[in-house]
């Protein structure tokens, strides 16, 4: 339940980012104060899910589709993420910071896919 509330917070924070960026309104200050909270909350539930299921088999049923859809999550968030930085800093401030996000993004995956949720058929992969 959490991985599919937290792709559809990521969901909602994202066409909500769409639309303070391209709807202009006087009190947008207050929604983009709000989004990063909502997006940070989305990431710690699909962390949350990638967490418990670090030692599962993705052959076992509903594994694969959580981590999935947590992965989707953090996706849907980073480009959240980028829209609001690009409508903030500019493109270059931005382009900047989306390269160090995306950069400890892939290290964290990294991570994640080596030595938290080893292969199991990789016989040199650590226990």
């Amino acid at each position: 339940m959490a991985a599919l509330l937290s792709v559809w917070i990521a969901l909602g924070a994202f066409v909500v980012s769409l639309a303070v960026v391209f709807y202009p309104s006087e009190d947008r200050e207050t929604v983009v104060t709000l989004l990063p909270y909502t997006i940070a909350l989305s990431a710690t539930l699909a962390a949350a899910v990638l967490w418990t299921f670090r030692r599962r088999p993705a052959a076992e049923p509903g594994v694969a589709g959580r981590r999935m859809q947590a992965v989707a999550a953090i996706v849907i968030n980073s480009i959240t993420f980028a829209v609001l930085l690009v409508w903030l800093h500019g493109f270059v401030d931005a382009t900047l910071g989306i390269l160090l996000e995306g950069g400890f993004l892939c290290f964290v995956y990294w991570l994640y896919t080596r030595l938290l949720v080893p292969d199991s058929t990789n016989p040199d992969a650590p226990l």
